[in-house]
């Protein structure tokens, strides 16, 4: 016969646990694994996200420029700006408006190839290569 320990509250003493409290090791990788997908998924949409921006910015800084050079025009009988620095040295241009979001400094050729009245200006776009197709230019917009 087995003699069982019981204690004051009927509970059995001394005997094996059925039921294991916790997660294995291969349920905790499982949901890692899981949590890393996830966080790629909305990484790439945010870096895309991220990407257009910068391109919407580069728009929105031509424009600017292109702006601010027919000002510029108007005030000075026609004249062309030498380049974007003389916008931004006589406060026809902002400083911050003066270099596309990739760190690169406008290009300003007056008188325009493309828009023979004003000028042309442009952005290299993300590649950093002028002449691409990437390229933010004021006569496309």
């Amino acid at each position: 016969m087995i003699a069982i320990n019981r204690n004051r509250r009927g509970m059995v003493r001394g005997a094996a646990r059925s039921v294991q409290s916790g997660f294995t090791l291969l349920e905790i990788m499982v949901v890692l694994a899981i949590i890393a997908l996830l966080a790629g998924g909305v990484g790439a949409a945010v870096f895309r996200s991220f990407r257009r921006a910068q391109v919407q910015t580069a728009r929105l800084r031509v424009k600017a420029a292109r702006d601010a050079t027919s000002q510029f025009m108007i005030d000075n009988s026609s004249a062309c700006p030498h380049g974007i620095e003389d916008l931004v040295n006589q406060k026809y241009l902002d400083r911050s408006n003066s270099k596309d979001p990739w760190g690169k400094d406008l290009t300003l050729r007056c008188p325009g190839t493309n828009d023979t009245d004003s000028a042309d200006i442009s952005s290299a776009g993300p590649d950093k290569q002028e002449g691409t197709p990437d390229d933010v230019n004021s006569w496309q917009l």
